[in-house]
């Protein structure tokens, strides 16, 4: 802006200096370009000194000399024919360019200066979509969370999986009110789901936790000898087991196994084992031919029997079994004379 103001202050100069410049040789002026003093004659003397000193001040600015008289100085000289104008700044006269023409003012810029600048017209965007997908991750978590919260080695992982359900839920219901999402019942399923899942995932995770402890607590049995089929051995807490075992068919040994749950609370069965092998043999185990084991758990004051088969290599003999109810119970152990003489039998 302050160069514009500088451009227009010079132009105008220009032109006043070349509107009123006089001729660079008065003796080469027109005819009768006298005065109008001189031509009437009624000038006075005093007037037309007065008059020539003006005009020769005026050619001394235009062409860059000063006047003594005045005290003035000098500015930089001209070459002739070209004119010179009144610096803005108050410094000495400033020699126009050849061709120069007065610049033409642009618009007012007003009070706050040029406008900026104006970006294009607005491109359409289309709105963006409903946002379901919360309300389909708490359906997908939650039904898989409802089917590992029944198992019971995964019930804490269905924990985990119920919550999550439950969370996305929640943000579905809320997108739904604020008209984000379109998938209410989506998110009312999750938020099913993920409780049963989280409810029934915390009663396997506190039954697994007091199954791992009964497990890595071992309880023994209150004798540790053998005693013979068809007695019963008690155990501490109150677990009573007895095995009975027959000859059938002439090669099998039938063995049935029968505990008693007196502890007052849920028994661990979990993993029980029977094994038979031949007093006095270094065969090994006798041949399992059949059998099924004991239940999971077993509740306050019920009884489970298991059965099992084994086959008979040899002839009539003693057999001894060990036993383990399973869980944390440890090793009891029976035997069995099938035949032979009474003193073999072992104490």
């Amino acid at each position: 802006m302050d160069r514009d103001r500088r451009d227009d202050a010079a132009g105008r100069g220009a032109l006043r200096v070349e509107e009123g410049r006089e001729p660079e040789h008065p003796a080469e002026g027109p005819a009768g370009s006298r005065s109008t003093a001189e031509a009437d004659g009624d000038a006075p003397a005093g007037d037309g000194a007065a008059a020539a000193g003006d005009a020769e001040a005026a050619g001394s600015r235009v062409s860059g000399t000063a006047d003594p008289a005045a005290g003035g100085q000098a500015g930089p000289a001209a070459a002739p024919g070209v004119a010179r104008v009144p610096a803005p700044d108050g410094g000495p006269p400033v020699p126009l360019a050849p061709g120069w023409q007065r610049p033409v003012p642009g618009p007012d810029p007003g009070p706050y200066g040029p406008k900026p600048y104006l970006p294009g017209p607005y491109v359409w965007v289309p709105p963006a979509g409903p946002r379901n997908g919360s309300g389909i991750a708490a359906v997908i978590l939650g039904v898989i969370g409802a089917v590992l919260a029944f198992t019971l080695l995964l019930s804490p992982l269905a924990v985990i999986l119920g919550g999550l359900a439950l969370g996305f839920g929640i943000v579905t219901l809320r997108r739904v009110r604020r008209g984000e999402a379109r998938n209410r019942g989506s998110g009312l399923a999750g938020i099913w789901l993920g409780g049963v899942a989280a409810v029934v995932g915390i009663g396997m995770s506190i039954l697994l936790v007091v199954l791992a402890i009964d497990f890595f607590a071992p309880v023994p049995p209150e004798t540790d000898s053998a005693v013979e089929a068809g007695r019963t051995i008690a155990y501490e807490d109150g677990l009573e087991v007895t095995l009975d075992a027959a000859r059938v068919r002439g090669d099998f040994l039938e063995v049935r196994v029968r505990v008693e749950n007196g502890t007052g609370g849920m028994a661990t069965l979990a993993n029980s084992e029977v094994s038979a092998y031949p007093i006095g043999s270094d065969d090994g185990d006798l041949e399992q031919e059949s059998g099924h084991g004991l239940p999971l758990t077993l509740a306050e004051d019920h009884v489970a029997v298991a059965v099992y088969r084994f086959v008979l290599d040899g002839g009539p003999g003693d057999v001894e079994f060990e036993v383990s109810p399973g869980g944390p119970y440890e090793y009891a152990y029976w035997w069995t004379d099938l035949g032979g003489p009474a003193d073999e039998r072992p104490a």
